[in-house]
């Protein structure tokens, strides 16, 4: 706290005084000074106002070499931004899988500029159709981007699978087919038919699904069949008999007539030990050793006075076409007359023109293209 000052009074000779006080309190307010300077910076604190930012001074002119720098360094940032604009800023994946997400190809990158358009080409698989487009787009848009072609295999040829008896070539049923895709592999197994033994295959039973067609057939016997064979045989029936339309089968029309000698083309044996030979065509019949006698040489070289002549009636002319239906792969036998003489040869499965007919001891004989004689039974009349 600052002393109190002394009231000034009035002296007589108050210049004289004055110097006297003056000189004394010149002592003595220094070390008062001193305490009031020591006290300020507290009061300064609470009153002092903030400093005013000093002016800067207004900045010197350039000279000519530093506008030229400006100038370049105006173009430079100039480009730097034109680069910065035309710098690839997104990302474009092309995925190509099949229907099981399995990779076709290795995945396609594309990199380009937003709003830009994507240029690429659609892949062509062997084999396979594209058949879906996911995440597709004709520009570049976002950052990063996915387009997934999927495709499917195509479609191959089908496997047709056929069922047939190796003995008559019957179909056992109706052939059914199976479907697959290119490339794919396939495993077949043989129907289960009733009354019947699976005996081979022909045809590729395992292996790859192509553009083509494949077919297999399974050929299968009679499980009431012991043993097939066919070595040719020849019978002289002793008396007529009726022929069978197949081993214990139907009775057919045809009569085999006393005296005469038939070729055999096959002969099965039962599993009760039944011994059938097969005439041709659908004619069967039962070995029977009173009935019939196997002939120990070809009919070639039997007499003539074991050949038996008939009194044959007169042909009904006619032209009707037919086809030969005789036994798979084989040769009809043509005569030159019912029961006569063979003459010549024809392929199975040939379509024929029949000339004339006669019927013989209850048989049906044709004449075919006018050079020889067969049975009804080898014939089929409704190609």
């Amino acid at each position: 706290m600052a002393p109190k000052r002394q009231k000034k009074t009035k002296h007589p000779n108050n210049k004289k005084h004055r110097s006297r006080f003056a000189k004394r309190s010149k002592i003595e307010i220094a070390p008062i000074k001193e305490a009031l300077l020591e006290e300020q910076p507290e009061i300064e604190i609470e009153k002092t106002a903030p400093a005013q930012q000093p002016i800067a001074p207004a900045p010197p002119l350039k000279k000519e070499a530093e506008i030229v720098l400006d100038q370049k360094q105006a173009v430079t940032t100039k480009n730097e931004l034109k680069k910065k604009a035309t710098t690839q800023d997104s990302t474009v994946i092309l995925i190509f899988q099949d229907e099981d997400k399995k990779f076709l190809a290795s995945p396609q990158i594309i990199s380009g500029k937003r709003h830009e358009p994507i240029k690429f080409r659609f892949k062509d698989f062997e084999g396979y159709n594209l058949i879906q487009v996911d995440g597709f787009t004709r520009d570049f848009v976002l950052p990063y981007a996915a387009i997934t072609f999927t495709y499917r295999k195509k479609d191959a040829g089908n496997i047709w699978i056929f069922c047939q008896d190796i003995d008559d070539r019957r179909f056992l049923q109706k052939p059914t087919f199976i479907k697959g895709k290119v490339g794919d592999e396939f495993s077949l197994s043989s129907p289960a038919i009733r009354n019947y033994t699976l005996l081979r295959a022909r045809g590729l039973t395992h292996g790859i699904f192509t553009y083509d067609q494949q077919a297999v057939t399974y050929f299968y016997r009679r499980d009431s069949w012991k043993d097939v064979d066919y070595t040719p045989h020849y019978l002289k029936f002793k008396q007529s008999l009726p022929c069978l339309d197949a081993p214990d089968g139907q009775v057919t029309d045809v009569i085999l007539a006393k005296n005469t000698i038939w070729q055999t083309f096959e002969t099965i044996i039962t599993t009760n030990d039944q011994r059938w030979y097969c005439l041709g065509g659908s004619i069967w019949i039962k070995y029977d050793a009173e009935l019939m006698t196997m002939l120990d040489k070809k009919p070639a070289v039997i007499s003539e006075h074991d050949t038996l002549e008939i009194d044959l009636p007169h042909s009904i002319d006619l032209r009707h076409n037919a086809m030969i239906d005789f036994i798979p792969d084989g040769e009809l036998v043509l005569y030159d007359k019912p029961f006569g003489q063979k003459v010549g040869l024809i392929k199975n499965g040939q379509i024929v023109t029949l000339t004339g007919r006669i019927r013989v001891e209850g048989m049906l004989w044709f004449e075919v293209n006018g050079l020889g004689w067969t049975i009804r039974e080898y014939l089929n009349l409704d190609p």
